[in-house]
């Protein structure tokens, strides 16, 4: 009787009408297909319910949708067609669940997981991490431990589970792979008697190894590389390449003893590549296996790979894996509960070799180049090679050595990193991640797949096509596969806002000198803080960024090294998500917290493959939410920053959602002035290089513990701010400025920090070294570095604070009538011409003239609003250059001014006491200040007679 229930013809329009589907990792590429054609082909399916987890905003499962998946281009075929079908599928017949998948129940309540299983009848589980290289508690987190919970929710509602696996879950076996159960490669796993791998042991191993590296490494990047390190340590050892295919494994293991006696389908796919007809030929969505090589290959970053081209490489089209899912579907739906392995894969029925992929791909991009504008910016150079690995090991060490030296070379004439060294990585990273695949040692089989096919009528045969025969590997590699990588995978620029492809612009030596003046021990990035009220709405913010930042063309660039200056050249794959990241905490972020995240952002490199700059949006900090905004000081200085947060930003909270191009920064202003007479330059130019030559011959500054080696180890911190007024007020009593208030307060601050770690600071003044700006705020908007540094002998000798805001205002005079800030923006217009070994020896040459970096910027008057949300607060560090450790800088904002400290823990291991000193300096000026002019007033007006 079972036979016969097995036999009977299956009809794909007849099992789903009516049947409510519950599908996950909906966000996915695979999940995206499956989900269209279930829309397009089953118009009669009763519904789909979509588990999809909470936005990293804490947007929920149906904002996300709208956002994620509604929009995405698979629908375009539907779009076009049937719009009002669609639009009614979408809002009667999609479902969505905020859950995580992988908490029991999906972190729901009981009572609404229980309604959720009343309400399936079938299961589709295409949720995973395909990091091939995860760390081994995601990994198992995603692809292991949450099939458990979608297989409770089997149980719960009685329905089958369709789960979607991997071919590659075969390991390191060889030979023909069959659709049936794998037993490991190595090591041996006891299996159980129902005939899936008892993995309790095997876990239990796992969670050990995790947790022992959890205690004993707390950052999260390097936790990350460990747990990523044990994850293939551990794969290698039972017989898989690395943590996805092992995890996966796991997967089906798990799924297979908690669906006993029910019905469980597994389908695992091969190497998952664009459409071959459905919704579109070539449809696409982010970079996969074969394309993360064709995409280096056409940037001009690898020329040769670690492959065997006799092999057969199996590629299946994901069309024809979401057919094989559907079918396996309806299956289940009216067979016995059973066990049953679909593969849906090609190297049995329709082979390629990996040899003939190569040729078929190259012999396209050199002949047509020019119709995958996206994807190629120029003509191929160069064949692409494919070699054995003991040859491609050899070929590397050999490349590697030579390149160092020629790297070190061009490093001393200043000419930078060899582009060839960068290519050399990319190569090393892409065979380390992918070079397991493209030197296959076995070959799967559909048989049973092409068999479950011959039970569906003609129409469905027609509708669902899952045999890999179909595909001309011709046509579908260079026709319609790379047509669709150009097309769907690779963003076009958005129009009207970024330059002509190839417009290319020569740094300036100023810039470049900053550029170049990145070390291990300081990285020239300006690191700022932005505080809100109140949630985030990402949406909005990032729409506001995309929309108003490219209005600067330096940060939609990336910068490119050539001969001579280097250019600043469009990113042609700019992506506005890639520089902008939510960070979602569990709870609000206290001021010490976030002070200890602001400093472990400080201390990583910014991408030298994307334009020099990042934002961090951390969703819960000061009551509201913050943003870590941080560029490479060769973009632009300080008041350049303050324009661009201008522009970002507006004065009230009704804008930032369509903001309109009132105020656009791209209006060219002449400056007064900029052809002096000839004989007027001369003279000036002579002063610039005699200041230059004084500056070299200063001492060294005072040797105390501010002039120690650097550790390279930074720490950020801020107080709260100080009433701008109050100040002011302090300042002009004295007859001063800001600045030289702020000097004299820093002076003060340093004075004591020094007298109490036992140092003598009554024999000689510190020296810093204090920013000048030289550019006229209408000029701002062309970004850029226009300011100098003058060598500032503190008044740290005094001890009375009038004295030193008189000393401090008399000096700062002086320097801004000489030639000093002229001469420091010409030394490092100089510095930019130098080999970079040199231009390091002059940079330190000229720091150690000083002990600290002082800085002030003034910022917005008044309040301004992100987005929608209003700035409480606004906090700006500079760099270090060259052997200076200690950084201080104030910036105003809204009548308040923000003090900020930016040192080497070394040389400042309590950072919070000198910021709480220079704190109390202030109002120790403020109270001598008004003591003094009391002073004055009494000595000035004559006592009145006695009575």
């Amino acid at each position: 009787m079972e036979s016969a229930i097995q036999q009977t013809a299956l009809d794909v329009q007849a099992t789903l009408a009516g049947k409510q589907v519950f599908l996950t990792g909906a966000t996915g590429f695979l999940a995206k297909v499956v989900l269209e054609k279930l829309i397009r082909a089953v118009p009669g399916i009763g519904g789909i319910t979509l588990l999809i987890r909470a936005g990293r905003d804490d947007t929920g499962a149906r904002a996300r949708f709208q956002l994620e998946i509604a929009t995405s281009s698979v629908f375009d075929k539907l779009r076009a067609e049937r719009p009002h079908f669609l639009e009614t599928f979408f809002a009667e017949k999609i479902h969505c669940i905020t859950g995580e998948i992988t908490e029991p129940a999906f972190g729901l309540p009981l009572a609404r997981f229980a309604e959720l299983a009343r309400n399936t009848d079938l299961i589709i589980n295409a949720a995973a991490s395909v990091n091939f290289r995860e760390a081994l508690d995601e990994a198992l987190a995603i692809n292991a431990h949450s099939v458990q919970n979608v297989a409770a929710l089997a149980r719960t509602a009685n329905a089958p589970l369709v789960q979607v696996s991997t071919c590659y879950v075969n390991g390191f076996n060889k030979g023909e792979m069959r659709e049936e159960m794998v037993h490991p490669a190595r090591a041996a796993i006891a299996r159980h008697r129902h005939g899936h791998y008892d993995l309790d042991g095997l876990l239990a191993h796992l969670q050990r190894r995790i947790d022992q590296v959890r205690k004993s490494v707390s950052e999260p990047a390097e936790l990350a590389r460990r747990l990523t390190a044990i994850g293939i340590e551990e794969a290698n050892y039972f017989g898989w390449n690395d943590t996805y295919t092992f995890t996966k494994w796991m997967g089906e293991q798990l799924a297979a003893e908690a669906m006993h006696g029910r019905a469980l389908s597994i389908v695992r796919p091969s190497i998952i590549e664009s459409t071959l007809q459905e919704p579109a030929a070539g449809w696409i969505e982010g970079v996969k296996v074969a394309d993360a090589i064709i995409l280096a290959y056409a940037r001009g970053k690898t020329s040769f790979f670690p492959a065997k081209p006799e092999e057969i490489v199996d590629i299946i089209p994901a069309d024809l894996v979401a057919n094989s899912i559907v079918l396996a579907g309806v299956e289940a739906l009216n067979d016995a509960p059973a066990h049953r392995i679909y593969q849906a894969c090609s190297g049995s029925g329709n082979p390629v070799r990996l040899g003939k992929v190569i040729e078929l791909i190259q012999n396209e991009s050199r002949r047509n180049w020019r119709n995958y504008e996206r994807l190629f910016f120029k003509a191929p150079r160069h064949r692409f090679r494919v070699v054995g690995r003991p040859t491609f090991l050899l070929m590397l060490r050999a490349m590697a050595a030579g390149l160092a030296l020629r790297s070190g070379l061009r490093q001393l004439l200043g000419l930078g990193e060899s582009p060839a060294l960068e290519a050399l990585r990319t190569t090393q990273t892409l065979a380390q991640t992918f070079s397991f695949y493209t030197a296959p040692q076995y070959r799967f089989h559909n048989d049973g797949l092409l068999a479950l096919t011959q039970r569906f009528g003609a129409q469905d045969e027609l509708d669902f096509p899952v045999d890999p025969r179909l595909i001309d590997w011709r046509d579908y590699l260079c026709r319609i596969h790379m047509g669709g990588l150009n097309r769907y995978a690779l963003r076009a620029r958005p129009a009207g806002q970024r330059p002509p492809p190839g417009e290319k612009h020569a740094m300036t030596r100023r810039d470049y000198a900053w550029h170049r003046m990145d070390t291990e021990k300081n990285l020239m990035v300006i690191n700022s803080i932005l505080l809100f009220e109140g949630p985030v709405d990402m949406q909005r913010l990032t729409a506001t960024i995309a929309y108003r930042l490219p209005n600067y063309p330096r940060f939609t660039q990336k910068v490119k090294r050539r001969l001579g200056l280097p250019q600043w050249v469009e990113d042609e794959h700019f992506d506005i998500h890639q520089h902008i990241r939510l960070e979602s905490t569990e709870k609000e972020v206290g001021l010490a917290e976030l002070q200890s995240r602001m400093t472990e952002l400080a201390h990583q490199p910014l991408d030298e493959d994307r334009p020099l700059w990042h934002m961090t949006v951390i969703d819960q900090a000061g009551g509201g939410h913050a943003i870590v905004f941080r560029v490479h000081h060769c973009i632009t200085d300080g008041l350049g920053l303050v324009h661009v947060l201008n522009h970002l930003t507006d004065d009230n909270g009704l804008h930032g959602q369509t903001p309109s191009l009132a105020g656009h920064p791209h209006r060219a202003l002449e400056a007064e002035g900029a052809y002096a007479p000839t004989l007027a330059r001369a003279r000036s130019s002579l002063k610039i290089a005699a200041h230059i030559g004084r500056l070299g011959m200063l001492w060294p500054d005072l040797r105390t513990r501010l002039k120690a080696p650097l550790s390279g180890q930074k720490q950020l911190v801020w107080l709260p701010p100080l009433d701008l007024q109050k100040v002011r007020i302090a300042s002009k009593r004295m007859g001063a400025t800001l600045n030289d208030t702020w000097v004299a307060a820093v002076s003060g601050a340093l004075r004591q920090y020094l007298q109490e770690r036992g140092q003598d600071a009554d024999s000689r003044a510190l020296r810093a070294a204090v920013t000048f700006n030289l550019r006229e705020k209408a000029n701002a908007f062309q970004l850029g570095n226009e300011f100098g540094l003058v060598a500032v002998d503190l008044p740290t000798d005094l001890d009375d604070p009038c004295e030193r805001l008189r000393r401090s205002s008399a000096r700062m005079t002086a320097i801004k009538r000489s030639h000093q800030p002229r001469a420091t923006m010409a030394f490092l217009s100089l510095a930019g011409c130098l080999p970079t070994a040199l231009q390091h020896f002059a940079l330190n040459l000229f720091t150690s003239k000083g002990s600290v970096v002082l800085t002030n910027i003034e910022g917005p008057g008044s309040r301004r609003y992100l987005a929608g949300s209003r700035m409480t607060d606004l906090i700006c560090w500079v760099p270090q250059a060259g052997r200076i450790g200690v950084g201080l800088a104030f910036i105003s904002y809204a009548g308040q001014i923000q003090l900020a400290l930016f040192v080497d823990t070394h040389l400042v291991p309590d950072p919070e006491r000198l910021m709480e000193l220079t704190q109390h300096a202030f109002a120790e000026l403020e109270l001598a200040t008004r003591d003094a002019v009391e002073e004055v007033v009494s000595i000035a007006t004559p006592l009145a007679p006695a009575t």
